[in-house]
């Protein structure tokens, strides 16, 4: 949980420590305490500072409480579980990739050279929770795009309160050149000897 003090307003230092909880993949969710000491312009004033200074904690759940008066603990404690519960998920392969499925089929990936292919999903980790989406070209697919399948799956299993990250693996290229075999003893052999008989008789 992080708390914020509602007089003195959301610091530089917590942008800070928000920015390390997402960077660390940790759940969360963000209480504003001593809401009842504030007025309504204070109150909009302050909601206004949040969205400018920890915009990137969507994810996050926002309670508005006061520890003193026992105000909104409640709630704010049923966010904590729910947060929790969401970091630890376990997800199936096919439940991931019929969202994978339904997202492409709403939005494809931009196309540069070629057209990144999302063949399928499933869940690497907990905690936070990782998807890892495997297809071809995937090193093309935009920070933008990647945003949008995070949200995908985030509304398709309703995770709320822990960030979601995801992992792209993309499969070998077919048709790219593959270095060839060494040759076994008798193969080389048969070399050997396939140039002895070329060089009597073209003379070399």
């Amino acid at each position: 949980i992080l708390v914020i003090d509602a007089i003195a307003g959301a610091s530089d230092q917590d942008a800070h420590i928000a920015d390390f909880v997402l960077q660390a993949g940790r759940a969360l969710v963000l209480a504003v305490n001593k809401w009842d000491g504030l007025d309504d312009y204070q109150r909009d004033t302050i909601k206004r500072d949040l969205e400018r200074k920890l915009h990137f904690l969507g994810f996050a759940k926002l309670h508005y409480i006061s520890a003193l008066h026992g105000q909104g603990i409640a709630s704010l404690l049923k966010s904590v579980n729910e947060a929790y519960q969401a970091a630890m998920v376990k997800l199936s392969t096919p439940q991931l990739t019929r969202v994978l499925m339904s997202a492409v089929d709403k939005q494809q990936p931009p196309r540069t050279q070629f057209r990144p292919k999302l063949r399928y999903a499933h869940q690497g980790g907990s905690n936070p929770p990782l998807i890892v989406i495997h297809g071809s070209a995937l090193d093309k697919i935009p920070d933008s795009y990647r945003r949008y399948l995070e949200r995908s799956f985030c509304e398709a299993f309703k995770l709320q309160g822990t960030p979601l990250r995801i992992e792209f693996k993309s499969g070998k290229n077919p048709f790219a050149a593959k270095p060839p075999k060494p040759l076994t003893e008798s193969e080389q052999r048969r070399a050997h000897r396939a140039r002895i008989r070329g060089r009597r008789l073209y003379g070399r």
